[in-house]
């Protein structure tokens, strides 16, 4: 049996597809569940977990109630200490940036600098034994958008292998592929796009598929084409010939992670950094003349569109 539902959360259309039979309320349970983290982890709802943490920075250690949520925040900070393109504390970026998207004005040399000193992952203090997290300057903020879905995505996981369901969760393109598809089999096929268009089909194992793309949002500032993904060393939207990278791995927290570090590595480097961080993934990167790259254990499984 196969069925459905589709609603809207994280800012994007959401599908569960449950190829299995199922507990009653199992849609309801994952709804909650994405609503609940996704209100703790909001970089731009006032009232939720992070946000406190944010208008503390500089002042007050903040306690984190949940311990996968401080678990989260200490991966994150763990990756973005290796200077591979991947920093949880681009928060000032991150809202200079939108600000400049609202206005259609790029942000100032000066405003930039200002942020991307307070974007260092080492001016974090984390305290393990009372969950507690202290930002030291003023003016620090963290933003776990890059992270978020992947780790929403492993709790969803989680729940339905609880109850023993399978089946596709797809929280706006990243996906979870738990045991057997519709087909019956343990084996998916899985769409690859550069954002606008799918360029290629893989034959997936169960597992997180996760996408890093340009086109997710893109805006004009001083009639100038912008992008969302910010580099950690510049403070401005990387410059590369990527379109997207589509990363195949274990767990959509590792996932969503490799697809910031494959990204600003980009091709052909993307494909060692990939490697180096865990040999058991894979990616697909798309260049913006459209030229389809696999790494090596996906090209027996790759078909062009």
């Amino acid at each position: 049996m196969t069925d459905s539902l589709h609603f809207t959360a994280l800012g994007g259309d959401n599908v569960l597809t449950v190829t299995s039979d199922y507990p009653t309320g199992l849609y309801d349970q994952s709804i909650a569940l994405v609503s609940a983290y996704s209100h703790l982890l909001s970089f731009y709802d006032d009232q939720s977990l992070l946000s406190e943490l944010n208008a503390n920075a500089g002042e007050s250690r903040v306690h984190i109630p949940v311990r996968p949520i401080f678990n989260l925040i200490a991966t994150a900070l763990d990756w973005s200490k290796r200077g591979l393109g991947f920093n949880v504390l681009m928060g000032p970026l991150t809202r200079l940036w939108r600000e400049a998207e609202a206005k259609a004005t790029a942000p100032s040399d000066a405003a930039i600098a200002a942020a991307l000193a307070l974007s260092d992952p080492n001016l974090v203090d984390l305290d393990s034994d009372s969950q507690t997290v202290l930002l030291t300057k003023p003016g620090m903020a963290m933003d776990l958008g890059a992270i978020a879905k992947g780790f929403i995505l492993d709790q969803l996981t989680a729940l339905w292998v609880t109850h023993h369901a399978t089946g596709q969760i797809d929280l706006a393109g990243n996906m979870a592929l738990i045991g057997n598809s519709p087909a019956g089999v343990p084996l998916w096929q899985v769409p690859v796009s550069d954002g606008h268009t799918v360029r290629a089909t893989v034959a997936s194992e169960p597992g997180a598929v996760m996408t890093s793309s340009i086109h997710t949002r893109e805006f004009l500032a001083n009639g100038t084409p912008y992008h969302h993904l910010l580099d950690p060393a510049t403070g401005r939207p990387i410059q590369s010939t990527m379109a997207s990278i589509t990363v195949f791995t274990k767990t959509a927290t590792l996932g969503d992670i490799l697809s910031s570090i494959g990204f600003y590595a980009g091709v052909p480097a993307g494909y060692d950094v990939i490697d180096a961080a865990d040999s058991a993934s894979e990616a697909v990167f798309i260049t913006q003349d459209t030229r389809v790259y696999p790494t090596s254990g996906l090209r027996e499984r790759i078909v062009m569109a």
